[in-house]
């Protein structure tokens, strides 16, 4: 067989260098590197710049694996983030009408000394008077009307004492008609009885000589 020319040997020594060469075309490669110094030469180049290739791409697979490692894990925290907020709000939510509800069932009976009540106006129509509760409450109230008293009592929830008084004042009006009434008495939780105003005798009579079937106010 004659000589290989040098070209055709360097143009298949990549694929001799990954040993996908034929069995034939391997032994006529390696025959010619044993008796060719400039092939020698290439082969090594060759062989060194093909490493040098395989370690790029792997060090480029595995920051490419690292980066999408960390884009993965970047997700997992948003996700995880997302989630605790969506717990800690759900949890907020719940602690708060846990403790709204448990305020407005405990309901305290106001009593006529801490009512502070006090009488701002009495003419001849009606009769003012406010309080000095601090935050917000509620009230019942009851009339006779044929002797014209009429009975009221404040009572309060732990929320209207301690959250709504932020935004309620202390001095909260009331007023009553009287036409409808010539005498309001203020109801402890004990039964004991206060009188918050009075009309006069001649308001009284008048009041009494009269057939009264209207509502409150």
């Amino acid at each position: 067989m004659g000589k290989i020319n040098c070209n055709v040997i360097q143009d298949i020594l990549p694929l001799y260098i990954d040993d996908t060469v034929s069995d034939d075309t391997k032994e006529l490669v390696e025959e010619h590197l044993q008796n060719c110094e400039i092939c020698q030469r290439v082969y090594h180049e060759t062989k060194a710049d093909l490493e040098n290739d395989m370690k790029l791409s792997a060090q480029t697979k595995e920051s490419r694996n690292g980066a999408n490692d960390l884009k993965n894990f970047s997700k997992f925290l948003k996700k995880r983030k997302i989630k605790t907020i969506l717990v800690s709000i759900a949890a907020t939510v719940i602690c708060f009408v846990a403790v709204f509800t448990f305020m407005n069932k405990h309901i305290t009976y106001i009593n006529y000394k801490d009512a502070g009540i006090t009488i701002v106006e009495d003419n001849e129509d009606e009769v003012t008077y406010k309080t000095n509760i601090r935050g917000n409450y509620h009230w019942n109230t009851s009339l006779d009307t044929e002797t014209g008293v009429g009975t009221i009592h404040f009572e309060q929830s732990l929320w209207e004492k301690y959250v709504d008084s932020i935004f309620y004042p202390f001095d909260h009006i009331h007023s009553s008609l009287k036409k409808d009434e010539i005498k309001e008495m203020y109801v402890d939780k004990d039964g004991t009885t206060t009188t918050i105003w009075e009309a006069s005798e001649e308001e009284q009579k008048a009041y009494l000589s009269e057939e009264h079937t209207e509502p409150l106010g």
